[in-house]
């Protein structure tokens, strides 16, 4: 029996994605993502932000957002990464609608009740509508809850390790990880879902 609702916030829900932020921070490390971006992002349409409630008064019990990446956004995936893991050229110099599976986070009493699957497989339908091909890292530093499986079970192909990939990000900017703290030298497993079919979307707007 369902025990969630899911819901797909917008540019209006200021509260309900600042919430979903502090779930987040809780889960993964803080600075994952700001309100502000969010916003401005769910305003562009570039940007799928899904919140999961549960109990009576309904609270967050999972977050998750998938995003359709511009240029900067693309440079911004590929930058960490040894040089030619991924092509360098940008996806609007191929007609590439390039996607991206980023944050999952959901609370310790709700993992192991398919949740997690219900938000990727939610977002993984968004992405199929929108985009050329997606990728997402995940990390494997905390094996209970890897995402791994799951990801190769609705059809990501894992592309290679990726390591210290958090490294920059946790050093100079804003993010922290739960494991290591600062900086993060987690591995992340690099995954990529082929889409044939997928729309050009060219009303989209640009996304980081």
């Amino acid at each position: 029996m369902t025990t969630w609702a899911i819901t797909e916030l917008g540019p209006h829900d200021r509260q309900a994605v600042a919430d979903a932020g502090s779930l987040a921070d809780a889960v993964l490390g803080r600075g994952m993502f700001t309100v502000e971006q969010v916003l401005e992002d769910l305003r562009d349409g570039a940007l799928l932000f899904l919140a999961a409630y549960a109990g009576k008064p309904p609270v967050p019990v999972g977050v998750a957002a998938a995003r359709v990446l511009d240029d900067d956004g693309y440079r911004d995936l590929t930058a960490p990464m040894p040089p030619g893991t991924l092509p360098a050229t940008p996806p609007s110099a191929g007609g590439r609608r390039i996607g991206r599976l980023s944050s999952l986070a959901v609370t310790a009493p709700m993992r192991g009740r398919g949740l997690g699957s219900a938000l990727t497989a939610h977002r993984t339908r968004w992405l199929r509508e929108r985009c050329t091909e997606a990728y997402t890292i995940s990390w494997l530093h905390n094996r209970q809850g890897r995402s791994e499986g799951l990801l190769r079970a609705l059809g990501r192909q894992p592309v290679t390790i990726l390591h210290d990939y958090w490294l920059q990000a946790t050093t100079t900017g804003d993010l922290s990880c739960l494991q290591c703290g600062r900086p993060c030298h987690c591995p992340g497993l690099l995954l990529r879902l082929p889409i044939t079919g997928g729309r050009t979307a060219s009303g989209l707007g640009a996304g980081r």
